[in-house]
């Protein structure tokens, strides 16, 4: 049988923060095009924004050291912070408990190693990502009237930002409010051709009386109208806030129905963020398929 987790990340309470599914059965195999196959089934299954899966790593594989994918219900995407937040939760808490090793190394297909460790707080996790990079576009009326008419925003834009990398638009509101509705069909908005491939995601940020920021995400291009929890997102978020309040450590909260806190720290120097947050295992469960035949047939394929 396939062992697998759900984890509410970034959040010390049940039921809040971003909900990950964790696949731990496939630690001891490499990664495959056959299993990359059966993992989208299994996310699409698991119907839940990101499931982690990790398998043996390519570089000197250990307990520490692992490949790290994940999927959406519709497709595999290149970095997810919330996910990773949970896959670390995991190893930690139902396999490594009695291990002194502290640090887990993950590697990727498009973003190299992240490495994910425990901080002096009990039971916190900072994850070590690369930084975004957003940039200031300008956007006509017709498109920002078309995002404003599909999301419910009433408010007024301060800024506009793209990271190419990330494939984030960043739009700094004067407010975040309950109104904003996430929609489906933000995809069709038909962005510039120049810019159009570096758009998977919608990113609302605005100032905070409590926080540095806070902020919301829509990503119907990857099967998720509004995402809980993002860590990717605040790699972005991070690094535009920082500009703009000249600080490098900086706590946000990002305001859907769930909620969850990440405190960001940017190390500009390296080209780096630090996510630090928590997480809470929800269930734990086996789906009903024998691993042994999968392995069977995967390597007679």
């Amino acid at each position: 049988m396939i062992n697998i987790y759900t984890v509410d990340s970034f959040t010390r309470e049940l039921f809040k923060g971003n909900p990950a599914g964790v696949c731990t059965s496939f630690q001891d195999v490499y990664s495959s095009t056959n299993f990359d196959i059966l993992f989208q089934k299994i996310a699409t299954e698991m119907n839940i924004s990101e499931t982690a899966f990790i398998t043996k790593a390519n570089n000197s594989p250990s307990n520490s050291r692992y490949f790290l994918q994940w999927f959406t219900p519709t497709n595999e995407v290149d970095l997810c912070g919330h996910a990773t937040l949970a896959t670390a939760h995991i190893l930690f808490e139902k396999y490594l408990q009695n291990s002194s090793i502290d640090e887990l190394i993950f590697e990727t297909k498009k973003v190299g190693e992240l490495k994910v460790k425990k901080c002096a707080n009990q039971n916190c996790l900072q994850l070590d990502f690369p930084m975004g990079n957003p940039q200031s576009i300008e956007l006509d009326n017709e498109i920002l009237n078309e995002i404003k008419s599909k999301l419910n925003i009433t408010q007024d834009i301060h800024a506009i930002e793209l990271c190419k990398r990330t494939k984030k638009l960043l739009i700094h509101l004067s407010s975040i409010d309950d109104n904003i509705k996430p929609q489906q069909n933000l995809i069709d908005i038909n962005f510039p051709s120049s810019i159009h491939s570096f758009i998977r995601g919608i990113i609302l940020t605005s100032k905070s009386i409590k926080y540095d920021f806070v902020s919301r995400y829509f990503a119907p291009w990857n099967g998720i109208l509004e995402d809980p929890v993002t860590g990717s997102a605040h790699t972005v978020l991070a690094v535009y806030w920082s500009r703009l309040l000249n600080k490098s450590i900086l706590n946000g909260y990002q305001k859907s129905a769930r909620g969850g806190h990440i405190e960001c720290e940017l190390d500009e120097k390296n080209q780096r963020v630090f996510l630090r947050g928590y997480a809470i295992t929800v269930m734990q469960g086996q789906l009903q398929i024998s691993q042994d035949s999968l392995l069977e047939k995967d390597s007679s394929g």
